[in-house]
């Protein structure tokens, strides 16, 4: 019972810990320092995840030299730990290293990798929560920290088994062309761009052929290249899925025609040399056997909206 008792009071000891760190004031840091120690050590792992979840929170308190000195020894320290204690840590992964230095933060460059690698293969969910955490992290690294680092991890998410992961990998994948464009990083985003053409446009797989149809749409909504770019290098290979033998990819290129590019004024506007391609395309769609690509080739994109997509069902 003693022991059961001790459980409580550790597990206590750690939810209430930056309450306390932030009611004495950074200026007593040193009364609590051992105690925090003690605790991140803790042999129980449901104590060492209490403080992983917070240490975001503790880090804000502290400010960034006691930050440096004292916990990112112990944040160190738990990217190794059990899963469900790393899950602490790559919750509030964005949060803890904004407030590092940037040489310090760029030490964690190398480490980022680790995350795709869990105990549990099936637990998709740190995977999920890894993709929303880079989309994020972006902001704090350069566009060659990203090519060189961030671009690789980000296309093995879009890999991933679990459908869900995928999908929030595609806008990673969204994101960080935006990024690279943002910076006038030309060269990297016709890198990544000829990378995503080869592993999705060319994929065996018609998951990834859609997969590529969905990218292209979600990087015209958002704007985040210049649109002569975009017809330029990835428009040809957009439009060339019109042959595509899967209908599911042809559903998704007649939604991101129908519903994103021709919205968008620059694909309207008389003269455009590109409306053409775009237009006849539709057309060809509009025409196709399969019932589900003729329908959303064809209807309006208000109407289409409301009805559920393709994407929806299969999740």
């Amino acid at each position: 019972r003693a022991q059961t008792v001790d459980t409580e009071i550790a597990k206590h000891c750690a939810y209430s810990l930056p309450g306390v760190a932030l009611t004495l004031g950074r200026q007593n840091w040193h009364c609590l320092k051992d105690t925090y120690e003690t605790l991140a050590s803790d042999v129980q792992w449901k104590v060492r995840r209490t403080l992983a979840f917070s240490i975001h929170e503790l880090a804000v308190i502290l400010g960034d030299q006691l930050t440096a000195a004292d916990l990112v020894p112990i944040f160190n320290g738990f990217l190794k730990d059990l899963d469900e204690v790393r899950i602490g840590i790559l919750k509030h992964l964005y949060d803890f290293l904004k407030l590092l230095h940037a040489e310090k933060r760029r030490e964690y460059l190398y480490q980022l990798q680790e995350f795709v690698v869990t105990d549990n293969s099936r637990n998709w969910r740190f995977r999920y929560e890894l993709a929303e955490q880079l989309i994020l992290i972006l902001e704090l690294y350069n566009p060659n920290d990203v090519f060189d680092h961030l671009r690789h991890i980000a296309l093995t998410l879009c890999s991933d088994k679990v459908s869900e992961v995928r999908w929030i990998s595609f806008k990673l994948a969204v994101a960080i062309l935006q990024k690279f464009y943002a910076y006038n990083a030309t060269s990297l985003g016709l890198n990544f761009i000829n990378e995503l053409i080869m592993r999705f446009r060319h994929c065996s797989k018609w998951i990834g052929r859609q997969a590529f149809a969905f990218i292209c749409q979600a990087v015209v909504e958002e704007e985040c290249m210049p649109v002569d770019q975009f017809v330029e290098h990835l428009l040809p290979s957009l439009l060339s899925l019109a042959s595509d033998p899967v209908p599911n990819v042809r559903v998704l290129l007649a939604k991101a025609l129908r519903q994103t590019l021709l919205e968008k004024a620059y694909f309207r506007s008389v003269g455009n040399p590109h409306l053409d391609a775009v237009e006849e395309t539709v057309l060809i769609l509009q025409a196709d056997r399969d019932q589900d690509v003729s329908f959303f080739a064809t209807i309006k994109p208000k109407l289409s909206n409301m009805h559920i997509t393709l994407l929806e069902k299969q999740n």
